[in-house]
């Protein structure tokens, strides 16, 4: 054959294939959405539509004389044999009119039973009930004929083939849904989406019944993305959204934990609404292409996991319309459903698509599930059994901030601490003091606990593990020549890398962020969470490794979410967590054997000087005395302290360099920082809390007092005068 034929051949042959992929049909799928019917929610629809009366009951003997009733109440419907049975109290009086008048006959009461099967008329939207068989029962059980059965029987039958399940607003909402969830698709597409939804494959369970919304839908052309950089109205778009669905996610969850009843329920709403934070922390970092959206995948799995939740306390709740949640639960499975399907369903849920199933969550003018904001919300901490933030409220005598936070560091040395970015040669001043910070936030935290003394120093050393493996104990930094708060890619901020996306509502995000005091005890409360309600509660310390346990997976639980408190001594976690936890359980050794300070080398500090320095200061002359175990706490703190104080002369004046919650810090505190002359420590009483202040010498007028305070600078104390500390002594 000559080359030029073959070619032809070859050509034609090509054009031949080329033409038939080009035709070739399109792959439709058939998608089935899952619809389940709890019996409660099928009770509820059925007291309303058969039993709608004030006390729920129902006549069903049309009796022309008006002598004999016959009241049908109380339906309670399960499974039998696969089908439906409904049973209902029946309560009859039957009488006999003899000239005008109703002769009393006889008064019966027992069971009417139904069993029915759930039957889809074809093109309906709604499931009706086909009667398979009516009986009567007596209380004792036993099978009813006779006359009774003769005047009950007849009005039964059709009272329960009214009983209709009308689903037709959950498949508009679903049909509503559709167009901005697909909006890769023409209007001819979606109307040929739509216009093939039906009802299918109903079944009856041990839990209700199910049904499935079936819709058929194209596949399409799949094309390699380019990669390209995102614009900023892109990059405005993808942070729009995502904001969208956490807002939506955290109003589901403070919602349906108001109105349930029950604390196990509140707190696993709780875990769900963290773990979603810290997936969503992770998914915002991972990069986003047409077959794999990291954030739409972790919007569908938080519904997954809250559905079940979300259905178990509606059930508490029969007042509320089930109708709504199983529409938006029915709207979830089919963003899971076309999900698994891959990328040739497109799916691409719209901002208009988050508003349509937020009106599925709260259909109620004025309120928007989908609001996001920064600001503290106390509704949130409640849920989390946070600390309640009091406004402030201090008397100009009395420098104390008594929110929980501050409460417990001095606001001295918090001012101290700030925008401090320590040099090398800064580090044996700077780390005692951040010891001391963490050690009177852990103190202070794990005091108000019934923990034994063991777990109480296990707490102790895990916040300052903690907070050497997450930040080295640095809250700011210096980038371009600015101080700035320390911060990861991911969001996580200061001292104990508090993720500002995890804890959104819970903590001040500007807090977090410029103070460091405030971001100590935020960090020291949620490790306390995770070390009481997760670690403790899953008894990690049961494990091989014992009490120490408990930190390790707190830790876990801190970097990872509550859901991976057993990460430490899992085999098959990755590689990568396996290293974050290697690395905290090495220095949580260091730490507990008093080597924190050991945190200078990732400061490029020399620790053998910063310990020898912290070890031999110049003594100051300290009138400390141990505290008075008779007392409450705090009360008798320190008596040669207290003696030297009161002998003062109350208008003298005195230097006030720092304010702790524990009688133990602030004698840390005294150790570890250079000081001259007369120390003490006086317990001040406002309320129901005692403060310890270190004071410093006493000086016969201001004016020496104020020349003490420029030397002092460093440590900005505050003069006060005796007479407003003997007062707050003796309250």
């Amino acid at each position: 054959m000559p080359v030029k034929k073959l070619h032809q051949i070859i050509s034609v042959v090509f054009l031949l294939l080329f033409a038939a992929g080009a035709t070739s049909p399109v792959i439709a799928e058939t998608v089935r959405v899952p619809i389940k019917l709890d019996y409660p929610v099928l009770q509820q629809l059925m007291l309303s539509q058969l039993f709608n009366t004030p006390d729920k009951r129902v006549e069903i003997l049309n009796d022309a004389t008006g002598c004999s009733t016959i009241f049908l109440s109380d339906p309670e419907l399960g499974e039998y044999q696969q089908k439906l049975e409904i049973t209902a109290y029946v309560e009859a009086r039957i009488a006999t009119a003899v000239f005008g008048n109703c002769t009393h006959l006889f008064n019966w009461e027992g069971d009417a039973r139904f069993l029915t099967e759930p039957v889809i008329l074809p093109g309906a939207r709604s499931v009706r009930l086909n009667i398979l068989k009516t009986q009567l029962y007596n209380p004792q059980g036993e099978l009813i004929t006779g006359q009774m059965w003769d005047l009950a029987s007849g009005p039964l039958q059709p009272l329960m083939s009214r009983y209709e399940i009308d689903l037709s607003p959950t498949i508009n909402q679903l049909n509503a849904l559709l167009p901005d969830i697909l909006s890769q698709r023409s209007v001819e597409q979606i109307n040929k989406i739509t216009d093939s939804l039906r009802l299918d494959a109903i079944a009856v369970t041990a839990d209700g019944i199910d049904v499935a919304v079936k819709f058929q839908i194209d596949r399409l052309p799949v094309t390699p993305e380019p990669a390209a950089v995102l614009s900023a109205d892109e990059l405005n778009q993808l942070e729009a959204r995502w904001q969208m669905m956490d807002a939506m996610v955290t109003f589901a969850v403070k919602r349906y934990a108001k109105v349930t009843q029950q604390q196990e329920l509140r707190d696993t709403l709780a875990e769900i609404l963290l773990d979603a934070r810290y997936r969503l922390r992770d998914a915002l970092v991972m990069p986003v292409t047409q077959a794999n959206d990291p954030v739409r995948d972790w919007f569908i799995d938080s519904w997954q996991r809250m559905g079940p939740v979300l259905r178990q306390i509606s059930l508490e709740n029969p007042g509320q319309e089930p109708m709504l949640l199983i529409s938006l639960l029915t709207a979830t499975d089919a963003l899971e459903t076309l999900d698994r399907l891959g990328p040739a369903i497109g799916l691409d849920i719209s901002a208009n698509g988050l508003r349509r199933m937020g009106r599925m969550l709260i259909d109620q003018p004025g309120v928007n599930p989908l609001h996001y904001d920064d600001a503290v919300d106390p509704e949130l901490r409640g849920l989390f059994q946070l600390p309640a933030v009091p406004v402030a409220n201090q008397p100009a005598g009395f420098k104390f901030d008594l929110w929980p936070i501050r409460s417990a560091w001095a606001k001295s040395t918090n001012d101290r601490l700030k925008l401090w970015v320590p040099k090398k040669n800064e580090l044996p001043e700077y780390l005692p003091i951040i010891r001391d910070l963490l050690n009177d936030s852990a103190s202070s935290t794990i005091e108000k606990t019934q923990l034994d003394a063991s777990v109480k120093r296990i707490f102790e050393n895990l916040v300052l593990t903690t907070a050497w493996q997450e930040s080295c104990w640095r809250q700011y930094e210096v980038k371009n020549n600015k101080i700035v708060t320390l911060r990861s890619s991911s969001g996580d901020a200061g001292l104990m890398q508090m993720n500002e996306r995890v804890w959104r509502g819970l903590y001040d995000t500007q807090k977090l962020r410029w103070d460091i005091a405030y971001n100590a005890q935020a960090g020291v409360e949620v490790l306390q969470q995770y070390l009481v309600k997760y670690a403790m509660k899953r008894g990690e310390q049961r494990h091989p490794g014992g009490l120490d346990n408990l930190a390790r997976s707190a830790y876990s639980a801190y970097n990872g979410g509550p859901s991976k408190t057993s990460r430490y001594r899992n085999p098959k976690a990755p590689s990568a967590h396996k290293k974050i936890d290697a690395a905290f359980w090495k220095k949580y050794q260091a730490v507990k054997q008093g080597k924190e300070l050991q945190v200078a080398e990732c400061l490029g500090g020399d620790v053998s000087a910063i310990v020898n320095s912290s070890s031999n200061k110049p003594a100051a002359k300290k009138v400390h005395s141990e505290p008075d175990k008779r007392g409450a706490a705090g009360a008798n703190s320190g008596s040669a302290d207290q003696a030297w104080i009161l002998a003062q002369n109350q208008h003298h004046y005195t230097l006030q360099l720092a304010t702790f919650s524990s009688y133990k810090a602030a004698r840390r505190f005294t150790a570890d920082t250079r000081l001259t002359g007369t120390v003490a420590i006086a317990p001040l009483v406002k309320g129901n809390q005692t403060h310890y202040v270190v004071l410093n010498d006493s000086f016969a007028n201001k004016a020496e007092a104020d020349k003490r305070k420029q030397q002092s600078r460093k440590l900005k104390p505050w003069v006060r005068q005796f007479k407003d500390i003997h007062t707050s002594m003796k309250r």
